[in-house]
């Protein structure tokens, strides 16, 4: 489907995730990286923010496109073991925020995590 601005992300099973409701977490453990592909169908310009959150909060890890072109778009960060830690029951979900007239669709997305040994 197309999402005309922002919303949050469908879990692989195209249930619909919220700031509360996502993956919830099994293990202790960080979140060491993001990666985005989407496809933008309609823009004028703007930015889209991909936004990660743990228990309704924004962590700071984000991916940003700039100026998205129309086709697909992608981007990646990495981020340093232990610095966005959770633990079992936590919840995490991803949310895109679209500044400006923006149009996507077909996103992939990963959440990479490393779990306490």
């Amino acid at each position: 489907e197309i999402v005309d601005g922002s919303a949050y992300l469908k879990t692989a099973t195209g249930v619909q995730t919220s700031k509360d409701n996502g993956y919830v977490m099994m293990d202790y453990g960080s979140i060491t990286g993001l990666s985005t592909s989407l496809e933008v169908t309609q823009t004028t310009g703007g930015v889209l923010e991909i936004l990660v959150y743990v228990n309704g909060e924004d962590v700071g890890l984000r991916n940003t496109i700039y100026s998205p072109q129309i086709g697909i778009n992608k981007d990646y960060d990495k981020q340093s073991k232990d610095v966005i830690n959770f633990q079992p029951g936590d919840v995490v979900s991803v949310y895109v925020k679209a500044s400006g007239d923006v149009q996507w669709k077909n996103v992939i997305n990963l959440v990479k995590i490393q779990l306490e040994e």
